[in-house]
């Protein structure tokens, strides 16, 4: 069997067409084409369905993708073991939550430690198909509603209420989260999703924002420049609480918690290149406690 052949397939496959596998790959499509017909042959089996809108596996050609990407990434995890002088070296796909400036200072230290390793790293709202996006390894926020992926906790994060001086001098500062609603917010709205209620105990309150947005530094902005109350994840307000530009409100109110993952697919073996990001994660995190 064609190892060059049989990755190029994989290829195809992840990426959902011969067009786009060309691009991810450098491979010209009639190559492509032309090597994944030969596979076929080969295999005297059908391995993918096509269709002017791209191409997916059949049942035989599924069942062929899924057992040889193991085996061909261990032949190259071993290919890589014996002739890179023990360094790692390869392409890294990630996937972050957008704004998530956290992330920026561990990606920096990570290819410090391995430098042989350049990085990919998608930022946005969409949540990614690890397999279709050709992503190794998504960090999500929250909940997680899937059995495809493994998802391994990382860290759990607090939220917490910030305003302005400015802002509250022309406030009374609020002492429950119903006087606070009183007050302009400023509130995270995706083009699905938008919950404006507060829960604390059994205190529970719906609030209407004067500003809602996806965008992190919008909110932010309203915060610094005294238009409204805005909720943000600990790490994100640390800087501003510290220099004294955003107060805390409520910070006698258990804080809501948000926990971190690490997701990759749950029928794909961890690369060394994802097993090492996933240990420098781990570590990286602990000296955040």
């Amino acid at each position: 069997m064609d190892f060059n052949a049989t990755k190029l397939f994989i290829a195809v496959v992840n990426a959902g067409s011969f067009s786009a596998a060309s691009d991810r790959t450098g491979v010209p499509i009639a190559t492509i084409s032309r090597k994944v017909n030969e596979l076929e042959q080969g295999l005297n089996v059908l391995l993918l369905e096509r269709s002017r809108q791209g191409v997916k596996p059949t049942y035989k050609g599924q069942q062929f993708f899924e057992q040889a990407r193991l085996g061909i990434e261990l032949l190259e995890d071993a290919q890589k073991s014996v002739t890179s002088a023990h360094t790692l070296q390869g392409k890294l796909r990630l996937s972050v939550p957008p704004n998530f400036s956290l992330w920026w200072d561990l990606l920096i230290e990570f290819q410090q430690q391995y430098p042989d390793i350049t990085v990919f790293c998608h930022s946005g709202e969409r949540v990614v198909d690890l397999f279709a996006d050709g992503i190794d390894v998504a960090l999500r926020l929250g909940d997680l509603n899937t059995d495809d992926v493994i998802a391994k906790p990382l860290i759990t994060l607090n939220t917490l209420f910030v305003a302005s001086p400015e802002l509250l001098a022309h406030y009374d500062t609020p002492e429950t989260l119903t006087e606070m609603a009183r007050l302009p917010v400023a509130a995270w709205e995706s083009l699905n999703q938008g919950l404006f209620e507060w829960n604390s105990g059994t205190e529970q309150v719906k609030y209407k924002p004067v500003f809602s947005s996806n965008n992190l530094q919008g909110l932010m902005h309203y915060a610094l420049r005294g238009k409204a109350v805005v909720e943000l994840l600990d790490f994100s307000a640390r800087p501003w609480l510290e220099s004294g530009e955003l107060v805390q409100l409520l910070p006698h109110l258990p804080p809501k918690k948000v926990t971190l993952h690490q997701v990759y697919a749950r029928h794909k073996y961890p690369s060394a290149l994802v097993r090492a990001y996933l240990e420098f994660c781990t570590k990286w995190v602990k000296n955040l406690r």
